[in-house]
């Protein structure tokens, strides 16, 4: 009963991709709607505009790290599918509408990023592009974060199925800017952070075993002659 119930979750999220898609956008935006509600009523933190531009930066990092962590947890899943003998959930395809929600959550850290910068713009430096000089100049974690923000710009510009189309092999090549992109995001919060403070190395120790988990596979991959997972471009272009 268990597993045909599985499994009929599992078909359902992979015929359904609109509906996963929606359900993803809308649990993410919730940060952002308890952020504005706490800011509503004044229950923010002693400085409330520190807390207001640091939580939007902290949800655009959650949601990077998730980004990257989708195609181990895929991995995984498929593994202990077949290891615990499942009828559900063996083969790869059967966990694709994880690889389709990159996108959405990809994008969602991008426009937490934004608020991020924009909050930063407006109370920070009041749009003084001078002070916004000095800031670059004296501050290297404000030099960190407009660095990953660059980064993500055209990673969400071309996140689109007609960008995927019209880049072609040069798609997959430029959204590899993500991994430069979350190391230099998790530089912005250790060198902001206050000495002594342990949650930004916390990040930098979670990116350390994604990033080395990638690194480990193509490594197997090329030494050991294992078949690769199929195309999750591929995958997460089918809608």
């Amino acid at each position: 009963m268990t597993t045909s119930r599985s499994a009929r979750l599992l078909r359902a999220a992979n015929r359904h991709a609109r509906l996963v898609h929606a359900l993803a956008c809308a649990l993410m935006a919730l940060p952002a709607l308890l952020i504005a509600w706490d800011w509503a009523r004044g229950t923010l933190a002693t400085n409330p505009l520190e807390q207001l531009i640091r939580a939007h930066g902290e949800w655009a990092l959650n949601l990077l790290l998730a980004v990257l962590a989708i195609t181990p947890l895929r991995h995984a899943l498929v593994h202990a599918s077949r290891r615990l003998d499942r009828r559900w959930g063996r083969r790869w395809a059967d966990w694709n509408w994880l690889i389709r929600l990159r996108r959405p959550i990809g994008l969602a850290s991008f426009f937490y990023a934004l608020a991020h910068v924009g909050l930063y713009a407006a109370f920070d430096v009041g749009w003084d592009w001078s002070e916004f000089a000095i800031d670059l100049r004296n501050k290297p974690f404000v030099l960190a974060g407009i660095a990953t923000f660059a980064l993500l710009l055209p990673l969400a510009i071309t996140s689109t199925d007609a960008w995927m189309r019209r880049l072609k092999r040069g798609w997959k090549r430029l959204h590899t800017l993500v991994y430069p992109a979350a190391m230099l995001a998790v530089l912005h919060f250790v060198w902001l952070s206050k000495p002594g403070v342990q949650r930004p190395y916390i990040y930098g120790l979670l990116l350390a075993l994604l990033l080395l988990y990638r690194v480990a596979v193509r490594w197997l991959a090329r030494d050991t002659a294992v078949a690769p997972p199929p195309d999750e471009e591929a995958a997460e272009r089918e809608q």
